[in-house]
């Protein structure tokens, strides 16, 4: 009779609400994001070294992506099947004294209540299933059904209390709003306090990451620049209103993808590659800043000369979240698509992504733009289902100037909608557009749009476009007859006779390069019209 192993999922719950809607802080939130990764790193690590302890060895987490092939190598009754994503697969089996089960119990057991002490406030969720070697090499899939199916019934059971409870006699954390618990000593010392014991470790979680990354991208920094965690110095003119870009990006279609693996080991092979790909896209846009430091800061006029305009709250497996200055969002976003793209084709898998970027006010709540930027991002997905583009990478941007609530369809129809149609024109294809694709809405021509409208318009026309794109169809055709009479031509844009009409089918894509105008960097955009990227 085949060997039980015993198959364990590992899964955080409600990830994006611990780390941004539980702190407006930037710290807290990259700390956060830090926790939910560590989790799954050294505390995982010392309960399987305290468990199946073997002299003189520690246990590597990552041999999996070495040696996919690999099972049971480094202990015989213990095993990583892969770990990413928020979550990570565990392999038990059971020897004379103990079954597999047993030890499954005992191992979660023990890491949860670590968890308590090392990441308090993360909720985890668990799932088992019985399985055996044959399974696992011919028909990974159900193991991974029956895993899925088993931990969506115990995500939506009652969560485990992950914090110390409020009492009446302890005062309340004015950052997290829980119990003062912990003497706050990862701050200067005029600013020590108690806090509690959440928040403490994310700021703990901070300080860590912090020098995480600069060993990380040692390569890219060269000692120069570094990153910063403070949001307001992103690149920013000091003393003026500012904007950040919060910006999420999520692979498209991932789900089925990673559901069709037969086996363990191809499964394996796929998150590895997925991963490595998608963090080579990010060392290449960090490579692309660092190269292009001086233009990018002259653009943004800022007096910055080593700390780089860009901060990633959450990167792994096929989706990243960073924190850029307001008016690099759309650029970055666009150049790391790209770079995702390749990076993947280059490893034999034709995978896009989609961009969500939202541009608030600096001092904005954190949680509420990365909700926008969320929405954005299936905003985008959903262009690219709608269009039946099923190998392109989308993008989609909001930019907001205050005082603007509600949820982006809301804010898109209550706003955004003019007496001859849409204002906005996006979301946009970033994908290259392939032979025989339908032309319009290419994020690409748009930008070529640019170059004749910064150059040849001057500021108080580009203020009448803007006003005129909210009044009737026959002020735009004035307009339009006014500004040729002034030997002035709006540029042309694909897909229809915008440029005669400013709306065409009920859209204008007036309005969005008005818009780039300020939120693209313009030594880009001209360059890019002789067909290079900078």
């Amino acid at each position: 009779m085949p060997q039980t192993i015993q198959a364990v999922m590992l899964d955080t719950v409600s990830i994006q609400q611990y780390i941004y809607a539980a702190s407006n802080k930037i710290k807290e939130i990259i700390g956060a994001s830090h926790l939910v990764q560590y989790i799954y790193c050294k505390p995982l690590q010392s309960v399987i070294d305290e468990m199946f302890p073997k002299a003189g060895e520690t246990f590597v987490l990552d041999h999996w992506k070495d040696n996919p092939s690999a099972l049971f190598k480094q202990r015989d009754r213990f095993d990583v099947g892969y770990i990413g994503g928020g979550n990570a697969l565990l392999l038990f089996k059971g020897d004379d004294t103990t079954n597999a089960a047993q030890y499954a119990e005992a191992f979660i057991r023990q890491w949860t209540k670590n968890l308590l002490i090392d990441a308090p406030g993360i909720i985890t969720a668990v799932a088992y299933y019985a399985t055996t070697q044959n399974e696992l090499d011919t028909n990974f899939q159900n193991v991974k059904k029956e895993l899925d199916k088993n931990l969506a019934e115990n995500r939506s059971q009652h969560p485990p209390q992950s914090t110390i409870p409020r009492h009446g006699i302890t005062a309340e954390c004015s950052r997290s709003g829980l119990s003062m618990d912990k003497w706050n000593d990862q701050v200067d010392p005029t600013e020590q306090n108690f806090v509690s014991s959440v928040t403490y470790a994310k700021l703990k979680g901070a300080k860590q990451e912090q020098d995480d990354l600069e060993q990380k991208y040692r390569k890219q920094l060269s000692g120069t620049y570094i990153f910063t965690d403070q949001i307001d110095r992103l690149g920013q003119k000091h003393g003026e209103d500012s904007h950040v870009a919060i910006v999420h990006i999520d692979g498209n279609d991932m789900s089925g993808k990673f559901n069709k693996p037969a086996s363990l080991q191809e499964f394996r092979i796929f998150s590895r590659d997925v991963e490595a790909g998608t963090e080579k896209a990010f060392e290449r846009l960090l490579e692309h800043i660092v190269d292009n430091y001086g233009k990018i800061m002259k653009f943004l006029g800022s007096d910055e000369d080593s700390i780089l305009p860009i901060r990633y709250i959450m990167l792994g497996g096929d989706d990243i979240t960073f924190v850029c200055d307001g008016k690099l969002g759309i650029y970055f976003s666009k150049l790391f698509l790209e770079f995702f793209e390749e990076e993947h084709c280059k490893r034999g898998k034709k995978l896009t992504a989609c961009a969500g970027i939202a541009i608030v006010k600096s001092k904005y709540p954190f949680s509420r733009g990365y909700d926008m930027a969320a929405e954005l991002c299936t905003s985008a997905k959903k262009s690219k289902k709608d269009n039946d583009d099923e190998s392109a990478s989308f993008l989609d941007f909001q930019i907001s100037m205050g005082g603007i609530l509600g949820d982006l369809g809301t804010i898109r129809s209550k706003y955004f909608q003019a007496t001859q149609g849409k204002l906005l024109f996006r979301p946009y294809r970033v994908t290259k557009q392939d032979q025989g694709h339908k032309k319009g809405r290419n994020f690409d021509e748009i930008l070529l749009a640019l170059k004749p409208l910064r150059e040849e318009w001057p500021n108080n026309k580009i203020h009448d476009l803007r006003q005129v794109l909210t009044l009737s169809e026959s002020a735009s055709k004035q307009f339009v007859q006014e500004m040729k009479f002034r030997d002035r031509e709006l540029p042309k844009i694909a897909g229809g006779d915008y440029h005669e009409t400013l709306f065409d089918k009920g859209r204008t894509p007036y309005f969005d390069l008005i818009e780039l105008l300020e939120f693209y960097p313009d030594f880009v955009a001209v360059q890019e019209k002789g067909g290079q990227s900078v």
